[in-house]
């Protein structure tokens, strides 16, 4: 059970810490809520209950998302970068960081729900895994995707990042 552990963790750390700078968490945020993750897990692994964990990859998930959460309650909104840098020519390391960038200034323009749903959809979770991971119904996790959806194609810059992601996905 501790390998299982320790081989999740290895395996989904990274993962984890972009989740949670998408749900607006700084690198230093996401990587502290990340490490809150692993010593939740850690004590389920002495407990000998980590095997219990139906679906660890959103557990994960949600126990880094509300740990980052719980640490910035009183924060109403998460501070904006200075605003969303001109994509620049050319593929490459310095686009793809360029584009992670751009997404996650986008992200942050979204209120917190809207964030926490998004930030699971691009990690490949359904609906359903989300209302479970959130504690939420599913309805509303469909209202808060559609929302953020809304206001995402409302950013000028959202249609030249998705842009980009076709052409390097394709191409």
């Amino acid at each position: 059970m501790r390998q299982d552990f320790l081989d999740f963790f290895d395996s989904e750390y990274a993962r984890l810490v972009r989740f949670v700078m998408y749900t607006g968490a700084s690198l230093e945020d996401a990587r502290d809520a990340a490490q809150q993750m692993a010593l939740q897990g850690w004590r389920k692994v002495l407990e000998e209950c980590w095997d219990q964990v139906a679906d660890p990859a959103a557990w994960a998930r949600a126990v880094a998302l509300n740990h980052h959460r719980a640490q910035h309650r009183n924060r109403s909104q998460v501070p904006l970068g200075e605003g969303i840098d001109p994509p620049a020519s050319g593929p490459g390391h310095a686009e793809l960081t360029g584009q992670a960038h751009d997404m996650v200034t986008l992200l942050r323009s979204l209120d917190a729900d809207c964030r926490a749903v998004i930030a699971f959809d691009l990690d490949g979770f359904s609906g359903a895994d989300i209302a479970d991971a959130l504690g939420i119904p599913q309805r509303k996790v469909l209202d808060l995707r559609a929302k953020a959806r809304k206001h995402l194609k409302q950013h000028p810059c959202i249609t030249s990042i998705i842009g980009r992601e076709r052409r390097t996905t394709s191409g």
